[in-house]
């Protein structure tokens, strides 16, 4: 059985303007693709201009991507990694990238847990494995393969 690991980062998008959507979609292109060539698989959510990224695959290769892609891309400031950890499964294995855009489920999960509506920044070591979870379970966001 092959073990993988699971990275989540938090970071704050370079600039808040028109070409966010645009810049966006590069981020997500890039991700499939690369992502793909790789075996990692993750998905990507964004809201109040702060992604949380969680990535799963072999450790080489998540490690390389975190290190060597992710922390040199400019659109990325004050970026920290807020969770590692080995897992036998892979949560997100059906996506090479799932995009979470910010929803009610998530504002609500903010609201209960840290009394503020969107901050990634927030999740502790209590709250970060419900997160994931709760990522991993909803249906019907928006997702690219």
């Amino acid at each position: 059985m092959t073990e993988y690991v699971r990275l989540v980062y938090v970071s704050r998008f370079y600039r808040n303007d028109d070409s966010f959507k645009l810049d966006l979609m590069d981020i997500l292109t890039a991700s499939v693709n690369h992502n793909t060539l790789h075996g990692i698989t993750g998905m990507l959510c964004y809201g109040n201009g702060c992604f949380i990224q969680c990535l799963e695959g072999e450790k080489s290769a998540v490690s390389d991507l975190y290190f060597k892609k992710i922390l040199k891309d400019k659109r990325h400031t004050s970026c920290q990694l807020i969770y590692f950890e080995e897992s036998a499964v892979q949560l997100f294995d059906q996506w090479a990238m799932k995009f979470a855009p910010l929803n009610p489920n998530l504002r609500n999960f903010f609201l209960e847990n840290h009394q503020n509506e969107f901050d990634p920044y927030l999740l502790n070591s209590i709250t970060i494995g419900p997160f994931i979870k709760l990522l991993s379970t909803q249906q019907g966001w928006e997702y690219y393969i």
